[in-house]
């Protein structure tokens, strides 16, 4: 969290959520004065987080049923949107970033981690996101990776912005 630059206040938007399992990590780092915008495209899962933050008493979290081509943010909402071991499952990642340019803030970046081909070999070609994969995609939606970081042990922390119009 610290390398995505998390901090209390912030509005963050989580792409592909799921059950929750970093969700509640975010809302806790934001937390009350923040807000997580918990995104996904299966309703179950996003039941399942209402109901946990309820039962924990998070008050912060609000979940957006999202399209598999558009988060559904709202409009110049986001500090940071977020996606954890998600992207190598998007099946439209250029259409996703282009949707997802209007929700973020100016200066506003997107943080992926997903495992590294190469660091995680397992995974290498079908369950993993490489830099030259990343880059393309973005530049092709209109942004800019402008730090990779590689110090996880299995997965790659890429840092996304809007290019400067």
């Amino acid at each position: 969290m610290d390398a995505i630059g998390l901090g209390p206040g912030m509005v963050v938007g989580e792409v592909g959520a799921g059950q929750g399992r970093f969700t509640v990590h975010l809302a806790a780092r934001v937390g009350p004065a923040g807000k997580v915008y918990a995104n996904d495209i299966d309703g179950g899962g996003l039941a399942h987080i209402r109901e946990r933050c309820q039962r924990d008493g998070t008050t912060n979290v609000e979940t957006v049923l999202g399209r598999v081509d558009d988060p559904l943010f709202p409009r110049d909402s986001l500090d940071l949107a977020f996606m954890i071991l998600t992207y190598h499952h998007l099946s439209r990642p250029v259409d996703l970033l282009k949707n997802l340019a209007p929700s973020l803030k100016p200066g506003a970046v997107v943080a992926v981690v997903d495992p590294d081909p190469v660091k995680d070999s397992d995974r290498a070609g079908h369950e993993s996101t490489s830099k030259e994969e990343i880059e393309k995609d973005a530049a092709a939606a209109g942004y800019e990776l402008v730090r990779l970081e590689t110090f996880l042990s299995r997965d790659n922390l890429f840092i996304l912005r809007l290019k400067p119009r």
